[in-house]
């Protein structure tokens, strides 16, 4: 007598999967959201990503769009760096409750990813526990665990199921299935990395080709078409800066395609492989914390078995598991070392390693899909495996190290920034750190006993606090604009006979420096570390009157640097050639900043100290006004004697492009749903 197949989990118990799920959740991740103090040790949390949230969401709380960025590097433009992620609708949980919402932001994008998975792989028409399988892989692996702490990783990565969820749909002709890749696709660029989101929409154009035939990818450009214009207010300000106003820096510097070393593939096996004499992996290396691979034993030996008997797959699960292999050899740079033997050039935006997040992804539907092919029953073979991976992996989460550091507010780091803003005036402070300090800041060892680190104030990190810097964090300058420590050693700081921190209008340093020229004053140490006040700093603005000079970005700064130049006696200028040319708009904005002009009976060039980069506006008592680029570097406008004030704002054309492109698409969407919705009504 032939025996019958076992009943369909969700048909004999539809609530077991999702209470099997939220065990999961709540054990692996319910500590993280009742001590919101405690986040995965990801380096980058304090000296980049948590200033950048709280930066964002202090703007936002005060009515603001956080289009400019006065803090740090003389001013840089929010847009124009990706991660900030301004328009994501996920930042409205920290405008809402602050940086106490780190974790909860991690774990809600944990979730959008996990139940992604399940969704499209039941959409493929996977059974319950094979796609619950792979989703609570997805809530542990490293890769996802990994990212919990880097905002901009985690929120473009939970929506790739989604966006191939949504195309399966479109390519099916389901309803509103087309709204959906246009929607999901728009929180993802919103979200920001966009190398994850080009090596999305090539991974997304592989699966519809195989899906259909080679011609479906083309059904999906009008959605996604619809989903950049939805979020075009963020990318092409973005795409502007990018590609026109910046320099980009190699990632890592010995490796500047960025692929990822071989030694990443340890961490299949073990979790821990790259630690070096009992320090964590990314204190080793943070290129390895980043990438790792492990996604527990059972499901590797899984995927093994799946190559061994490729034979007995389905073509999805062989397109799956091919492209998550394929990922893995790109992400590794083995095609990167062939076009550079051929001497070929390579884009530098694609870096390779970015890659692995896809890679990621297509490791989880692959696994789902290998255990319903080689053990196609919901018996106890499936069974055991499901519980042997959650096992594995929920011992991964608690043993893997996590940094306890204090989430701002702190009476202690708050006491020491107050010290700082009583010796600040009206510019600066530049915070340097030699080599030794920096990786002892960058790079701590967890902290048991829950102490602030000062490393909170290296290089961006003065945005919680409100402290403009100097100093920049990131791979991505102003092309005439952040400079970095490099330049200011460059220029023979801080052993500098001239006036080049006058210039900059740096008042306060902050650096392992016991001995500096007698201008500085030495206000207090710390350490290793010495507060330096520079009486002679010309703030935030000053005014020239004279004949302005010319001469390169070199030039300039060697002069000022050796002393053959003094900032309110030599100005270097072009009055031929004016950084941003006079607004069509007769009026300045309601929130555009004013500066008082000192009256007299001479005309004159007020300079402010912030980048003189395109889309800065000025008005002269109400007069539009060209604005210039001062000495290699910020915004320059002439006045004349009787002129009282003049007006600044900064509103790029590339973002007022965006926001009406983003606006008419929002419209056009809402008023597309109501007339579909209407018309179902009406049948």
């Amino acid at each position: 007598m032939k025996k019958e197949p076992a009943p369909a989990v969700s048909a004999s118990h539809p609530w077991l999967i999702p209470l099997a799920w939220s065990a999961v959740f709540l054990t692996a991740y319910g500590f993280l959201l009742f001590h919101p103090d405690l986040h995965p040790a990801c380096p980058e949390n304090d000296t980049w990503n948590l200033p950048i949230r709280w930066s964002v969401l202090s703007s936002l709380r005060a009515g603001r769009l956080p289009l400019w960025n006065p803090l740090s590097a003389f001013g840089i433009p929010w847009l124009a760096t990706w991660q900030t992620e301004t328009f994501y609708p996920g930042t409205l949980l920290f405008t809402g409750f602050g940086l106490s919402a780190w974790n909860f932001s991690g774990v809600l994008h944990l979730m959008i990813l996990s139940l992604g998975a399940y969704f499209f792989l039941r959409a493929e028409k996977l059974g319950p526990l094979a796609s619950f399988f792979s989703a609570s892989i997805a809530l542990m692996n490293g890769c996802a665990y990994n990212h919990l702490g880097s905002n901009s990783s985690m929120d473009t990565m939970a929506w790739i199921p989604w966006i191939f969820l949504a195309a399966l749909h479109c390519l099916e002709e389901k309803q509103w299935g087309k709204i959906q890749l246009a929607i999901f696709f728009a929180l993802q660029v919103l979200a920001g990395y966009p190398q994850i989101i080009f090596y999305t929409l090539v991974g997304l154009a592989a699966y519809a080709a195989f899906r259909k035939n080679w011609k479906d990818p083309v059904k999906l450009l009008l959605p996604l078409a619809g989903g950049l214009l939805l979020s075009a207010a963020q990318w092409i300000p973005s795409v502007e800066y990018f590609f026109i106003n910046s320099v980009r820096l190699p990632a890592v510097h010995n490796n500047p395609h960025f692929f990822l070393p071989v030694e990443n593939l340890e961490t299949f096996l073990n979790p821990t492989a790259l630690s070096r004499n009992g320090l964590p992996d990314y204190v080793v290396n943070p290129t390895f914390f980043y990438f790792n691979f492990y996604s527990g034993i059972p499901p590797l030996l899984l995927l093994v078995l799946g190559m061994v008997r490729w034979r007995a797959l389905r073509p999805i699960s062989q397109f799956f598991l091919f492209g998550f292999l394929a990922l893995l050899v790109w992400a590794l740079g083995c095609p990167l070392r062939a076009f550079e033997f051929l001497r070929i050039p390579f884009p530098a935006f694609l870096e390779p390693a970015k890659c692995w997040v896809l890679a990621d992804v297509f490791e989880l539907i692959a696994l789902g899909f290998i255990l319903e092919d080689l053990f196609p029953k919901p018996a106890k073979a499936q069974w055991a495996l499901t519980a042997l991976s959650i096992a594995n992996l929920l011992w991964f989460v608690g043993a893997h190290l996590l940094e306890r550091n204090l989430t701002p507010p702190s009476p202690l780091l708050d006491a020491q920034a107050q010290n700082l803003k009583n010796h600040l005036g009206t510019g600066r402070i530049l915070v340097l750190p030699d080599p030794r300090e920096h990786q002892r800041l960058y790079t701590p060892l967890p902290d048991p006993a829950r102490e602030p680190l000062f490393k909170r104030f290296i290089p961006n990190s003065n945005y919680y606090e409100f402290l403009p810097a100097a100093t920049f964090y990131g791979s991505t300058q102003p092309s005439w604009g952040a400079l970095d420590a490099g330049f200011y050693f460059q220029y023979v700081f801080p052993h500098d006979n001239g006036a080049l921190m006058d210039l900059l209008g740096v008042d306060l340093l902050y650096l392992p420096e016991d001995h500096l020229p007698p201008h500085y004053q030495k206000v207090q140490t710390n350490g290793n570390w010495v507060l330096w006040k520079n009486p002679s700093s010309l703030g935030g603005r000053f005014f020239f009157y004279g004949l302005p000079q010319t001469g390169d970005r070199k030039k300039i700064f060697s002069a000022f640097a050796d002393g053959t130049a003094k900032p309110l006696q030599n100005l270097f200028l072009d009055p031929s050639s004016p950084a941003s040319l006079a607004p069509l708009a007769q009026g300045p904005p309601l929130d555009a900043e004013e500066v008082a002009l000192p009256g007299g009976a001479r005309n004159g060039i007020l300079v402010v100290t912030q980048n003189a980069l395109p889309g800065w506006r000025a008005w002269v008592d109400g007069r539009p006004a060209g604005l210039y680029l001062a000495d290699g570097l910020f915004q320059a406008v002439f006045f004349a004697a009787s002129d009282k004030k003049v007006r600044l704002a900064y509103e790029p054309a590339s973002f007022r492009l965006g926001l009406f492109l983003s606006l008419l698409a929002l419209g056009g969407f809402l008023a597309w749903a109501g007339n579909k919705k209407s018309g179902g009504l009406h049948s």
